[in-house]
C-alpha cells in the first residue's frame, strides 16, 4: 500500500497536490493553510490524529512529518510532481 509522505515544514497550501490527483484523495485543509489526504482515505488513524493536533491550526510550517496509508492511491505521483515546495514524497 502507498505510503503518501507530507512534510509540515515545507507545505504551504496551495493546493496543486489536490488538483492534479486523478483519484481526488487529496484536499486543503478547512482553514486553507495546508494540503492534505481527506481523512476518510487514510488507514492509519494515527496519521489523521497527528495532522488535527499537531498541524492543522498552525499559522506557519510545522516541523511535522506525516506518513499516510492511502489504499486508494494508484502512485501515479502526479502530487508529489506538483507540488511547488516538494513537501510530498512517497514510500512503498
Amino acid at each position: 500500500m502507498p505510503k503518501v509522505v507530507y512534510d509540515y515544514n515545507k507545505c504551504d497550501g496551495n493546493g496543486s497536490c489536490a488538483e492534479v490527483c486523478p483519484v481526488a484523495i487529496l484536499e486543503k485543509s478547512g482553514n486553507g493553510k495546508w494540503c492534505k489526504p481527506m481523512d476518510d482515505k487514510v488507514e492509519n488513524t494515527e496519521a489523521i490524529k497527528k495532522f488535527h493536533e499537531n498541524v492543522e491550526n498552525k499559522d506557519g510550517p510545522v516541523n511535522v512529518v506525516i506518513s499516510n496509508d492511502m489504499p486508494e492511491c494508484i502512485s501515479c505521483r502526479a502530487c508529489e510532481a506538483a507540488c511547488p515546495k516538494d513537501a510530498i514524497k512517497f514510500e512503498e
